[in-house]
């Protein structure tokens, strides 16, 4: 029967592997034996709970073995399967003792047990889980074969839950009831949900600092707490979650703010603290609280946010759905109660407006009442039967009509009207019961003067909500004084006859002023008035103002006109005064003789009527012809020494090009000479068969005493060539000349450039070099990129330099040089936690513009870093580094020596390149110079890739080449105008072992080709062969210099190229550029024009003869 079961298929995956757990258990090492042995009974009842979809268990024997279905293993949690087949004892130990103390009851019994509401703790996915469970325990027949209980368990875990949260629901629903106010509503939350210590095991409320809903402020205090945060936990008592600090948590809580949503908040990503965590320990299961949530409180979805509860999530339960319903209701009741309290506030709020309302009416009405009893204008107010219902003191004062105390009838104060203006007065009394107002003069008697007092009277009806006359109010004036008009006109005439005698005056004056005078009428756009001088300006003949027409503005000049029309629309448009600058057609004569256009200066003025409209227009002109000539002498001044300094840079890079750098190259080529003389002499001396021991010696001194000499020539003419360059750049950067050209270049060949350039000097000082690649160039598979090798060069040099000067004296001397890609901005990524890098310069917009950089796909950054174990740089010189001759301090210079332009211009040429360069250092520990450009990947062209791959070649130190069996030499043309430079460099590759033929300028060059194999013996003339003696000279490589007489290089080179395309020329002729000038844009353009490779004087033989086997090697290929 066992085997029918466990090898039959139950029809559900999850059982049969149950199934499977089940029968792997070591049965025959337990109490009850084998599954085979199993009576009958034990089997069906296997079989009954196994197909029981509730949690079912079995304790079988007296340790009491565990068996049980696969529902009852989702409750055993993380001990399933081990708990399969195991003791109660060693499965379950925490609740051994219950569970014993209930078995012990049933056989004691020998009735079934029920418990209900058990609490039982249970690992769910590494976590400690709240489970509620009721079981019922029934033992097996007092008669069976076996000893056992069967349990049947039921979860009760959700409802449990569920009605613990829906009694918080209903406590704090009663509670918030009883709030009346801001400071009562937190205090009930919080007394609700500390109730709650399973559910809540801590939170905090933080609102605004004032206590009232109306205001919106994002400055929030700390109004109470549930759990330990006196102990460990840090909490802030005020927030400003305006959003801008870093702070983790802050962040979390403006997020909540500002979306008016919750937030959940973890330690594993640290936007809850550790801290707070803690403050559970108190609480609950006294577990640590991992999890809290940000609730935003709000009346509704539409208002702001009034506070924010944040709520610890329940230690052992998860948040899930019904977690994040429960909390939502908690916000939303919460929110309801914000609302009715933001609803009274506001209706306090408006009730004590109204009153303060209230009362500055009642003030003011009082306040104009005491104004109304101080005036003199005479204030009244009547109903629509002419019962007087106030007056003011002047009213009477003015109408003779006394206080009345007793009630008086109706239009009892007409009796105070002048007999013959009484009907004036009903009749507009009439007018105003229809609703109109109206102003009018009548007289009141008067006791001491028949005519009586003149007023002016201006009255108004009062009506009601319905249009209905219900008052009459007015004022009237004393305008007994306007009544001796006649005197007061006759006095205004006499004013205008002085106003006119003064307004000719004011003529007389413009029309004799130096300064142009002019008015426009408007809209008419004539002249009114113009003075001589304005006439004068013009260059027009004077004539009466009234003979004058628009041909006027003839006297500007035509390309000006736009501007005197425009200052007259923006008068009229703004009725602002304006000021123009303009051009005359009268010509100026200087005071140095010459003519120039005219210039006039005119400030306009509006004249408004009463309407506010432009009626006309006042101009005063001033010539400032004289001014205007100033300044255009000052800005040739300007321009001529702007001119005088760029022809003395000029002179400076003339000079430095050639007038240093080509004696530079003869001393180092002759240095060389003296150099590998005194090593041969030195050779010599070893093999001589008879030698004298004395002489021997002091020969050997000599000889390394010169040696000595000649490197001190060799330093000193390098370190001469690095000064001309800082200079010439120095030179280039002050006149923004410099620009940045690019150009494919194998990535790697800078390191092995940096390797050949240093490896003796550092060999020398008994310095390390290492050269290393960064793993960034393998992962980025970059070969072939887009610099300007020369500046990248000269940055690098100048880095290297500095490192190996201030290593030599170190006990610990290495200097690694390093180059890397990447895809960001280093000073943003991989370099930017190490190197603290400069502040790049504001250039000018000129040099900005010239800089031609790396753009569009495949852009990226290649960066490099010189490391030393140098003496370090203290804090106080880090800051002068990257300055125009700065040095680190003092001593520095005093040392080490240096210009101090290094640096600087190291840092010029990193940012015009797209970068930026810095600097990691420590005292007495070292250094480390950091520099990246902006670049991009490239493809050789093919000519560029040939040579690469010639240039792979194994060779050795000396003129044999690859081709040697065919041709034992190497024959080079030095073409050369100077000759102490063209003899040095001769011998020196006759030494080496090259064949030289010299040529004192491009002409002769050219020539020189028609005695060598490259000329064709059969050529195309007017259609005809021709046929040539062949001449069989040896030629493989040329040496241009690029500057010369009669025929320079470029020109040189361009005519060769065009005899190799007309055919009388075979092969290609290898040329090897050779100039003084070491500007990028030079050796681009001898690429341009036909050469090969370049180098720049002065240099050393060593770095020549590679080049020259290098294009030796071409020339065989082509």
């Amino acid at each position: 029967m066992a085997s029918l079961m466990f090898d039959a298929s139950s029809g559900s995956p999850e059982t049969d592997r149950h199934l499977g757990l089940v029968q792997n258990v070591n049965w025959a090492a337990t109490s009850i034996g084998a599954i085979d042995d199993w009576p009958p009974e034990l089997l069906l009842l296997f079989h009954l709970i196994i197909l029981d979809p509730q949690p079912r268990l079995l304790l079988l024997g007296l340790d009491h073995l565990l068996l049980y279905n696969e529902a009852y293993a989702e409750l055993v949690g993380e001990k399933h399967p081990a708990a399969l087949g195991s003791p109660i004892r060693e499965a379950f130990p925490e609740t051994y003792s219950l569970t014993l103390s209930i078995v012990d009851e049933v056989i004691s019994t020998g009735r079934a047990s029920v418990e209900k509401g058990f609490t039982m703790p249970s690992m769910r996915n590494g976590c400690l889980m709240e489970i509620h469970m009721s079981w019922t325990i029934v033992p097996f027949p007092k008669k069976s074969a076996l000893t056992g209980f069967s349990v049947i368990l039921r979860d009760e875990t959700e409802k449990k839950i569920s009605d613990r949260r829906l009694q918080t629901i209903h406590k704090l629903t009663l509670s918030l009831n009883a709030a009346t106010d801001v400071s009562s509503l937190w205090d009930t939350i919080l007394g609700s949900l500390s109730e709650r210590e399973y559910d809540c095991p801590f939170a905090l409320i933080y609102a605004p600092e004032s206590n009232t809903f109306v205001d919106d402020e994002l400055v929030f205090q700390l109004k109470g707490s549930i759990g330990d945060f006196e102990t460990n936990a840090v909490v802030a008592n005020v927030l400003n979650l305006n959003g801008t600090s870093k702070d983790r948590l802050n962040q979390s809580l403006s997020s909540a703010v500002a979306l008016e949503e919750p937030v959940l908040l973890t330690t594993q990503d640290g936007s809850l603290p550790e801290s707070w965590s803690k403050a559970a320990h108190t609480r609950g299961w006294e577990d640590d609280c991992t999890e809290a949530l940000v609730l935003p409180l709000q009346s509704n979805r539409y208002h702001k946010v009034r506070a924010l509860l944040v709520l610890g999530v329940a230690t052992r339960s998860t948040y899930d759905t019904a977690y994040k319903t429960w909390t939502e209701e908690i916000r939303r009741i919460i929110g309801n109660s914000i609302h009715s309290l933001r609803k009274k506030e506001i209706a306090a709020l408006e009730l004590a407006q109204r009153e303060k309302k209230a009362n500055n009416i009642s003030r003011e009405y009082n306040h104009l009442v005491k104004v109304m009893e101080l005036s003199d204008v005479g204030i009244f107010s009547c109903d629509r039967d002419g019962n007087l219902l106030q007056a003011n003191e002047s009213w009477h004062r003015l109408s003779s009509f006394p206080r009345q105390d007793a009630p008086v009838p109706a239009f009892a104060w007409l009796e105070s009207v002048h007999d013959d203006d009484k009907e004036l007065v009903m009749s507009n009394w009439n007018s105003m019961l229809q609703g109109k107002p109206v102003t009018y003069q009548m007289r009141w008697k008067h006791p001491h003067r028949p005519e009586g007092r003149w007023i002016l009277a201006v009255c108004l009806p009062v009506m009601d909500d319905h249009g209905k006359v219900v008052s009459i109010a007015g004022c009237t004036t004393d305008i007994d004084a306007q009544k001796r008009v006649e005197n007061d006109a006759l006095k205004a005439l006499q004013a205008l006859e002085r106003a006119s005698a003064s307004e000719q005056r004011f003529l007389r004056f413009t029309a004799s002023s130096p300064v142009a005078v002019h008015i426009l009428e408007m809209p008419s756009m004539t002249l009114s008035f113009c003075n001589s001088a304005w006439f004068e300006m013009l260059g027009i003949t004077p004539v009466p103002v009234s003979e004058l027409d628009s041909s006027w503005v003839d006297g500007i000049l035509e390309q000006d006109l736009p501007l005197v029309r425009e200052s007259v629309t923006q008068i009229l448009a703004t009725h602002e005064p304006q000021t123009t600058q303009f051009r005359f057609r009268r010509m100026f004569v200087s005071g140095d003789g010459h003519r120039y256009q005219s210039w006039g200066s005119s400030t306009s003025h509006p004249e408004l009527d009463e309407n506010g409209v432009v009626k006309a227009i006042m101009t005063t002109t001033t010539d400032i012809s004289h001014l205007k000539w100033a300044e255009d002498v000052q800005r040739s001044r300007v321009e001529e020494a702007l001119e005088a300094k760029h022809h003395t840079e000029i002179f400076v890079d003339m000079v430095s090009q050639h007038e240093i750098r080509n004696p530079l190259g003869a001393v180092v080529h002759c240095a060389d000479a003296i150099d590998e003389s005194l090593g041969e002499m030195q050779s010599i001396l070893g093999k001589l068969p008879v030698s004298d021991e004395r002489a021997d010696k002091r020969l050997l001194e000599l000889v390394a005493s010169s040696a000595e000499a000649v490197n001190i020539i060799t330093s000193c003419s390098s370190h001469q060539k690095r000064i001309v360059d800082d200079l010439l750049t120095l030179s280039k950067l002050d006149s923004n000349l410099l620009q940045i050209n690019q150009a494919p270049v194998r990535a790697k060949s800078i390191l092995d450039d940096m390797q050949r350039l240093f490896e003796i000097e550092a060999g020398r000082a008994d310095i390390e070099l290492r050269i290393q690649a960064d793993p960034s160039i393998e992962a980025m598979t970059i070969d072939n990129v887009m610099l300007d090798i020369g500046r990248v060069h000269q940055i690098l040099v100048n880095l290297v330099t500095n490192a190996l000067k201030f290593t030599k004296e170190r006990p610990e001397r290495r200097v690694t040089i390093t180059m890397g890609t990447s895809n960001e901005r280093p000073s943003d990524g991989p370099l930017s936690s190490t190197i603290d890098f400069a502040l790049p310069h504001t250039l000018s917009d000129t040099v900005r513009e010239s800089v031609a950089i790396a753009t569009g796909p495949g852009t990226f950054y290649i960066w490099f870093s010189v490391m030393d174990t140098g003496r370090g740089i203290k804090p106080e010189e880090k800051i002068k580094l990257f300055s125009r001759f700065q040095q680190a301090s003092p001593r520095t210079y005093s040392k080490y020596g240096g210009s101090g332009l290094g640096l600087f211009i190291s840092r010029e040429l990193a940012e015009l390149q797209g970068g930026e360069i810095g600097i990691a250092t420590e005292p007495d520990v070292g250094s480390t110079f950091a520099f990246f450009v902006k670049t991009r990947t490239a493809t050789p062209p093919a000519e560029q890739r040939l040579k690469n791959d010639l240039s792979m070649r194994p060779r050795s130190g000396s003129a044999q080449t690859s081709f040697s069996n065919e041709i034992s030499q190497i024959h080079v043309l030095v073409a050369e105008d100077n000759q102490v430079n063209q003899k040095v460099l001769k011998r020196q590759l006759t030494n080496k072992g090259y064949v030289v033929w010299t040529a004192d300028n491009g002409q002769e060059a050219v020539e020189f080709l028609r005695q060598t194999r490259y000329w064709n013996k059969a050529t195309q003339k007017d259609g005809k062969t021709i046929t040539n003696a062949a001449p069989d000279r040896e030629l493989h490589v040329i040496l241009m210099d690029t500057e010369m007489p009669i025929m320079d290089g470029l020109t040189a080179a361009k005519t060769i190229r065009e005899m190799q395309r007309s055919g009388e020329l075979r092969g290609h002729v290898p040329i090897l550029s050779v100039s003084a000038n070491a500007r990028p844009e030079q050796t681009s353009m001898a690429m341009a024009a036909g050469m090969d490779d370049s180098i720049s004087k002065p240099f050393r033989i060593a770095d020549l003869t590679p080049k020259i086997d290098r294009l030796a090697d071409l020339a065989h290929a082509s």
